[in-house]
């Protein structure tokens, strides 16, 4: 197996797949396997003693706090690319994509209620009048009512209540649709990816049919490059008016990096903690509607 071992601890480091194997392979200790990471940089150590703590206090059961993440951004940043990475590095068995998520959703959802719901989120504008920045926001934000409520309620009741590790990459991520409780629960790690040069942005649009989505037309998107940008910075807007961690993706390798750094830095937060105790009125909701069940 490649998980529940010690040496899958190492994937949560950031090393390449080959400067882990060479470290199992030259460490036959515990202080060995540390010195070689000391080597490649005391990041990665630090990182391998912080998963290394968590899964530790799982063990022992006194570790109670789940990882629930959330990658945001719009189309091409990168964020299926990034949740196969974190979700592989940091052992999370539930990764959910949006658009499988949002392909679901209209399969039952009444289209006459939901009509912007059943448009690509670039011409979600269209039900609300004449094309204007305002009504191409309008279009998104409805868009991502439905997502944002189903996506809080399985990060709520899967993840927080039942303390399963989940993680979601999706464009609609808006944290103002979010219940406050959760937002702040320490579980809960949302980040918002952000691309600047439009450059950049542009060949990510061109090459994203060679990495995730196969069929998927570039033009299209490239069409659509403005109208991705203007969401991109509503988002983003949020997102500090919540200070919540937004992550610069121009350079993919370096933002992947910013990234872990983040991501430990809040795991280690989660290792002091262990227990959460504040009541959160939205999980008691959870716990009386299951009752009924």
């Amino acid at each position: 197996m490649i998980f529940r071992n010690e040496d899958s601890i190492l994937l949560a480091t950031g090393l390449s797949l080959r400067q882990i194997s060479e470290i199992i392979c030259n460490s036959s200790t515990e202080d060995e396997l540390i010195n070689a990471l000391q080597k490649q940089g005391k990041k990665y150590l630090q990182r391998y003693l912080v998963m290394k703590e968590y899964h530790t206090q799982i063990r022992k059961g006194i570790q109670k706090l789940p990882l629930c993440l959330v990658i945001a951004g719009l189309p091409g940043v990168g964020k299926t690319s990034l949740a196969k990475e974190i979700s592989t590095a940091l052992d999370i068995g539930i990764a959910i994509g949006g658009d499988a998520l949002r392909s679901s959703f209209r399969s039952i959802l009444s289209y006459n209620e939901n009509k912007e719901f059943f448009s690509s989120v670039y011409n979600s504008w269209k039900h609300f009048g004449e094309y204007s920045e305002e009504n191409l926001l309008l279009g998104y934000k409805k868009q991502s009512e439905i997502m944002n409520q189903a996506v809080q309620r399985m990060i709520a009741d899967r993840g927080i209540r039942d303390g399963e590790n989940i993680l979601v990459e999706y464009l609609h991520f808006l944290p103002s649709q979010f219940d406050k409780q959760i937002l702040a629960h320490p579980s809960f790690i949302p980040i918002i990816l952000r691309i600047n040069d439009r450059e950049v942005y542009s060949e990510r649009l061109k090459s994203r049919n060679l990495f995730s989505h196969l069929h998927s037309s570039s033009e299209r998107l490239l069409e659509q490059m403005d109208n991705y940008l203007l969401m991109q910075k509503y988002q983003c807007e949020e997102a500090e008016r919540y200070n919540l961690k937004i992550i610069d993706i121009d350079d993919f390798q370096h933002g992947l990096d910013l990234i872990y750094d983040y991501l430990f830095e809040r795991i280690k937060k989660i290792n002091d903690i262990k227990k959460y105790r504040n009541s959160i009125e939205y999980i008691e909701k959870l716990k009386s509607e299951r009752k009924n069940y």
